[in-house]
């Protein structure tokens, strides 16, 4: 994680506190930063699977 900066946003409080009961955070603060954290690693995944689409396949998968 970078560093800590004090930031003021106005923010939608009906949204902060469904991220806070989703995240389970003990704090506001602590909600927002876990949904901005998800936020990036959603972006750098779907940029990870398209640099790999098209780079083999899977093989044997037996579901049932």
């Amino acid at each position: 994680m970078g560093q800590l900066k004090r930031k003021n946003y106005w923010l939608d409080e009906t949204t902060i506190k469904k991220a806070q009961q989703l995240f389970k955070a003990k704090s506001e603060t602590e909600a927002i930063q876990k949904a901005l954290e998800l936020a990036v690693f959603q972006e750098e995944a779907v940029k990870a699977w398209k640099e790999g689409a098209g780079r083999g396949g899977v093989e044997g998968l037996d579901v049932q």
